[in-house]
């Protein structure tokens, strides 16, 4: 008890109980607030069943009043109630109406920070994103879906102090919930790093709660989001193994498995109800409830062969969901889009989820190569050296190995080579197998259309980020076979260190950067930690773990945003370089590098570069 009346405590505590789902039985205490009901309206009126009115109007105790069959909370006590469980937002009634306009009283709700009104303000976002990727299946959801989507999930939920994870989300509904609900706390995994930027600035700016991630849910959903939300929300790519998997990441990110909830936007053509059948199966076999299925829900500025529209369903998890989410989350195929290198009907030669990594000794480096920001020669030259041949000193490995921190790639000899065919790579898992790979050698084939290869400036970035830890030149790869589209490929030469020390490196500019990423399985804040004693220490100084943890929390932290809740600094410490969307880990690696050229601030010293992350 604490201080507060103990009917308010007990009904707080049986509230609990239903995470998200708690927002009928609120709707139930602000009727008994008002007027007398009998317990058949308050049934009727919230869709509640019986059992759990009758168990919260026990729970209310003394403070509840009856006669003849109607009940009331004390009049004396209805302000308590209504302060306590915020009851002034609330409008018992009838569920929300998903029609294709937002609720009357959005405005104030979704106000944007331009004072515009909710749905321009809304289409200016969308207006200002990144252009639409048809390789990612990207299309992108009107305004009004936007505002329907915050109505629907603010009028059937309990979100404050909550946790929504969004499995993807180009539509940036994530933005839209966020400024209507800012006591909700939302992460966003997504592939696209433009997407991942364009939130992240917006949340920034706007000093709202969202955590954006890297990650490729083919391979694995990353570490900070799993069991962590109370509600998940996807629009995936319209094909079995898609929905069927971006529901499994989904349902993997719940940390609530009694009340958690997946939504599923989802779409098919009338005219192909196989198709739509096909999907629902591989959603099924997941064990959930299609708890409710919103027809026409959602609608988009393309998308025309499913009518510019799709269903919104409202996935309830069952004890057979956790018996069978593990084995069933990895069971699907890579070729999850409808357009591009990695759509079901696809006829690149590679699966990027299939064993393309080879990991052996260390082999000759080859014929001089286009180093740096050169450009990739268009002539013939030297075949690239060739894959090792399987045996002894040698391993085949799956892409998830890499992207999930493989025990085996954490521990290659020092003359270990690794190759990996990225030739169906969407565009940011070179980034992301430069950082989990540490090798003497380590050579990745991507297309040459790649986005950081096709052109000068592309590489002269890429090569810039990897300094600390590699050389990287570009020169193309033969074709695998007659007619295959061109390639390139990417070798990385481990930078050695100066003299072998830590103190020959830093004076370069980045043992601290080449530590981080080295290690980019590892948690950031721990990793940067160890780095500055580590980098000190060759100096011939002396930096305790507080000091080191001190010096890093003045680097990356920025000023008034210690708040996790926030996507500051503090919440990158808690993450890995492989989960951090590339455009925080550049401001990372450039504020760690830019002290003192070595990533060492001497104890005390303040910092220069304090939020740059």
């Amino acid at each position: 008890m604490t201080g507060r009346n103990s009917s308010v405590d007990a009904v707080a505590a049986y509230l609990g109980g239903f995470g998200v789902r708690s927002r009928p039985l609120r709707e139930i205490i602000s009727l008994l607030t008002r007027a007398s009901q009998p317990i058949e309206a308050l049934i009727v009126a919230t869709a509640t069943p019986r059992r759990a009115v009758e168990d919260l109007l026990r729970n209310l105790g003394e403070d509840l009043t009856e006669d003849s069959g109607r009940f009331r909370i004390r009049p004396d006590m209805s302000a308590e109630y209504r302060a306590f469980f915020g009851l002034d937002d609330i409008d018992p009634g009838p569920g929300p109406d998903p029609g294709p306009g937002p609720g009357a009283g959005a405005g104030a709700v979704l106000e944007g920070p331009s004072g515009a009104a909710p749905i321009e303000a809304l289409a200016a976002l969308i207006a200002a994103a990144p252009a639409p990727r048809r390789d990612l299946d990207h299309v992108a959801a009107t305004a009004q879906t936007l505002a329907r989507r915050v109505n629907w999930l603010s009028s059937t939920y309990d979100l404050a102090e909550r946790r929504v994870l969004f499995v993807g989300d180009h539509d940036l509904t994530s933005i839209a919930l966020a400024r209507a609900c800012p006591r909700t706390e939302i992460t966003v995994v997504d592939i696209d790093e433009r997407t991942l930027a364009y939130i992240d600035e917006t949340a920034r700016a706007e000093n709202l709660a969202i955590r954006t991630l890297f990650g490729d849910l083919r391979f694995t959903l990353p570490a900070a989001a799993r069991d962590w939300a109370d509600l998940a929300l996807t629009d995936p790519p319209y094909t079995p193994d898609g929905v069927g998997l971006f529901l499994g990441r989904g349902l993997s990110g719940l940390r609530d498995r009694t009340n958690g909830v997946v939504v599923v936007a989802y779409g098919h053509s009338r005219l192909h109800p196989m198709l739509g059948f096909q999907v629902q199966q591989s959603m099924q076999q997941f064990g959930v409830v299609f708890e409710t299925i919103l027809p026409a829900f959602n609608r988009y500025d393309g998308a025309q062969a499913v009518g510019s529209a799709s269903d919104l369903y409202v996935c309830a998890p069952t004890t057979r969901t956790w018996k069978v989410l593990d084995r069933l989350a990895e069971s699907f195929g890579t070729r999850i889009y409808t357009h591009g290198r990695q759509s079901v009907e696809s006829a690149a030669r590679i699966d990027v989820g299939t064993a393309t990594t080879v990991i052996g000794e260390a082999t000759a480096a080859g014929a001089p190569e286009a180093r740096g920001g050169d450009a990739v020669p268009a002539a013939p030259v030297p075949a690239v050296p060739a894959v090792p041949a399987a045996g002894a000193g040698t391993r085949r490995l799956g892409l998830r190995a890499l992207f999930t921190g493989s025990d085996y790639l954490r521990d290659l000899r020092p003359d270990a080579e690794v190759a990996v065919d990225l030739t169906a790579d969407p565009g940011p898992l070179l980034l992301r197998g430069l950082l989990a790979v540490t090798a003497a050698r380590a050579r990745f084939v991507v297309p040459a259309d790649h986005p950081d290869v096709s052109t000068r400036d592309a590489r002269d970035q890429l090569a810039a980020l990897l300094e600390p830890k590699y050389r990287l030149t570009f020169r193309p790869a033969p074709p695998a076979d007659p007619g295959a589209a061109r390639s390139v490929a990417v070798h990385a030469e481990l930078v050695e260190l100066e003299g072998g020390s830590p103190a020959g490196f830093a004076a370069g500019g980045g043992f601290v950067a080449r530590w981080l990423l080295e290690r980019a399985h590892g948690r950031i804040g721990n990793v940067l930690r160890e780095g500055v004693i580590r980098a000190a220490a060759g100096e011939g100084r002396t930096v305790s773990k507080n000091e080191a943890r001190a010096l890093v929390r003045a680097l990356i932290i920025e000023p008034g945003q210690d708040d996790p809740r926030l996507g500051g600094g503090q919440d990158v410490l808690e993450l890995t370089a492989m989960e951090v969307p590339r455009a925080a880990l550049e401001r990372l690696l450039t504020a760690v590098r830019d002290e003192r050229g070595a990533g060492v601030p001497s104890p005390g010293a303040p910092s220069s570069t304090a939020g740059r992350t």
